[in-house]
């Protein structure tokens, strides 16, 4: 559930600027973005991002944002940002983000965000961490 929320920030706020990095609670970076590459926190490349379209390090699409929604490879619905609140498939409120804190749905701080701006956040825990 962490990596669903988490993604979800990151799908909201990414750019391609400098490496946005996503940091766990203990503050330890546990993987970024940089010119479109997703990187583990070794930096090895593990997928990319292209056309707001999520690829494995293959190559093949795995999932992509619509419409405030996030879609695996086949289309369905696995998640959702509305007004800072990620949402499950059910759309029951799973997390949210503040002030550069991911949250839970109690309110404890389980991550961090720096420097992220744009789409490609969440479709990065979505897809490589949930």
């Amino acid at each position: 559930m962490k990596h669903l929320i988490l993604m979800a920030i990151l799908l909201l706020t990414v750019g391609f600027a400098n490496a946005q990095r996503l940091k766990n609670s203990s503050g330890s970076t546990i993987g970024y973005i940089q010119d479109g590459r997703v990187k583990n926190s070794s930096g090895s490349t593990i997928g990319y991002f292209e056309n707001d379209r999520v690829k494995n390090s293959s190559g093949s699409t795995i999932g992509y944002f619509e419409n405030g929604r996030v879609k695996n490879s086949s289309g369905n619905t696995i998640g959702s940002v509305d007004n800072g609140r990620v949402k499950n498939s059910s759309g029951s409120t799973i997390g949210y983000f503040e002030n550069g804190r991911v949250k839970n749905s109690s309110g404890s701080t389980i991550g961090y965000y720096e420097d992220v701006r744009g789409v490609h956040a969440a479709l990065y825990f979505f897809f490589f961490f949930y």
